[in-house]
């Protein structure tokens, strides 16, 4: 099944108690089936905003499974240097997450310019 942002938000936030999930705090990613990753460039705006959490939500749609990690941004902060930031000091500055679908790896960041960070314990249920 295919999914885009919008209906996402909307799937996650209706299984919610209370629904948070906005395009101002979320960022959608289908599965790269390919390489078995999904692929976020978080903006580093976002880590000075007033928000405590960035949502991402990882779609595969093989399975229509919809995951959800809530990521504190004070966690994105303090491991930004352990993370690939492209366009440092730039306007439009992202932090680029890599995160494997591969079972001895997953949810965590692969790119090449990071330390291998394990987002695993963010995940929603």
């Amino acid at each position: 099944m295919k999914l885009d942002k919008a209906t996402a938000i909307a799937r996650r936030n209706q299984a919610l108690e209370k629904p948070m999930l906005n395009s101002d705090n979320t960022l959608f990613a289908v599965l790269d089936s390919k390489r078995n990753l999904w692929w976020f460039d978080v903006p580093v705006a976002w880590l000075r905003k007033n928000s405590e959490y960035v949502n991402l939500l990882l779609h595969t749609p093989e399975t229509d499974k919809l995951q959800h990690l809530k990521v504190p941004v004070r966690d994105l902060r303090t491991h930004q240097e352990k993370l690939e930031v492209r366009n440092a000091g730039k306007r439009r500055a992202t932090i680029s997450l890599a995160l494997s679908a591969d079972r001895d790896s997953l949810l965590r960041d692969l790119r090449p310019g990071g330390d291998n960070l394990d987002f695993s314990g963010y995940r929603q249920r």
